[in-house]
């Protein structure tokens, strides 16, 4: 009887969570589930597996997931070693060049400012959810760290 009760109080507190957007202080979580991105011919834009459940921490150069992309599949403390895949800049560090992201993972995603240290200001995406512009949360090109929890 009490395993069931907790069980119960587990459940409704892990809805109220979704539902109330704890731990959300600067992700946009305003698309659940991301739409479709074809990418163009220029290959600048987001790959055509952005939003199909592919498991995996997107990174744009651009705002509004544009100008090339990278990505992660786990907690990377320093990401001066990724490049860009696409874009103008592939190839090219993507170590504070940051702009929008896309988290297509199961996964709560911190951001932080200092490689290695993972110290400093933070960025926080919740698990399915996009950002489109990071400098209205003060994280544009600030990116150096990444953290699954």
């Amino acid at each position: 009887m009490q395993r069931n009760i907790t069980r119960t109080l587990t459940a409704a507190a892990l809805s109220t969570v979704g539902l109330i957007g704890i731990g959300t202080a600067t992700a946009d979580a305003t698309t659940a589930t991301p739409a479709v991105t074809t990418a163009a011919a220029d290959d600048s834009a987001a790959p055509a597996e952005v939003g199909i459940n592919a498991a995996k921490f997107y990174f744009f150069k651009d705002d509004n997931r544009r100008g090339g992309y990278a990505y992660v599949t786990r907690s990377d403390r320093d990401l001066r070693n990724n490049r860009w895949l696409s874009g103008p800049h592939k190839g090219r560090t993507i170590n504070n060049g940051t702009s929008s992201v896309n988290n297509t993972t199961s996964h709560f995603v911190v951001l932080s400012d200092h490689a290695g240290s993972c110290v400093g200001p933070h960025y926080y995406s919740n698990a399915h959810s996009s950002d489109n512009d990071l400098s209205n949360n003060g994280f544009d090109n600030k990116a150096s760290c990444v953290t699954f929890r």
